[in-house]
């Protein structure tokens, strides 16, 4: 094996790792034929689960509890993840939802306020980024996943539609 096989070995690692991310991200885009939200059915009240889901505290329980195997904490954090990323998908739902409001708006807006463009498009961009590293730390596994906050974007998504319900207010 000559040098060009050690190093294609980690590289087709790190590919497999980029499709699987990419992959997995692209399960959070917005539905085809989805109405935009309506204000009146977004609750942020239905993501505040997901602060405490990944966290030890139950694993650290178990672990001190006669009969605890291993293989029922790996199970537990593996159920656990794919319950947040059940929560990832709503949450998703409701930013694109919100967002695509959002767009109305801006487009029956007066021209003076299409400085609002940009403003969509930043934040469309860091809700994107924001889900590719929080999917990531999934991926990686609990080492990663210990110290996530969700609460950043949990509050974006609240700053959206605070921002939204001033906008509909004014027109």
């Amino acid at each position: 094996m000559g040098l060009d096989a050690t190093l294609g070995i980690p590289a087709l690692a790190a590919l497999a790792f980029v499709v699987t991310i990419g992959w997995r991200c692209r399960l959070y885009r917005a539905p085809k034929a989805k109405k935009p939200l309506s204000l009146d059915d977004f609750s942020i009240a239905r993501y505040e689960p997901m602060e405490r889901l990944l966290a030890e505290d139950d694993i650290a329980f178990l672990e001190s509890q006669p009969g605890y195997r291993p293989e029922i904490a790996r199970r537990m954090r593996n159920q656990r993840r794919e319950i947040f990323r059940l929560y990832l998908r709503s949450l998703a739902a409701d930013f694109h939802g919100l967002h695509a409001m959002a767009r109305l708006i801006v487009a029956d807006a007066p021209a003076e306020h299409s400085g609002l463009v940009p403003l969509l498009l930043r934040q469309k961009l860091t809700f994107w980024w924001a889900m590719c590293c929080v999917e990531l730390r999934l991926t990686l596994g609990p080492v990663a996943i210990r110290g996530l906050d969700v609460r950043g974007l949990i509050g974006a998504l609240e700053v959206m539609r605070l921002d939204l319900s001033e906008a509909m207010a004014a027109a």
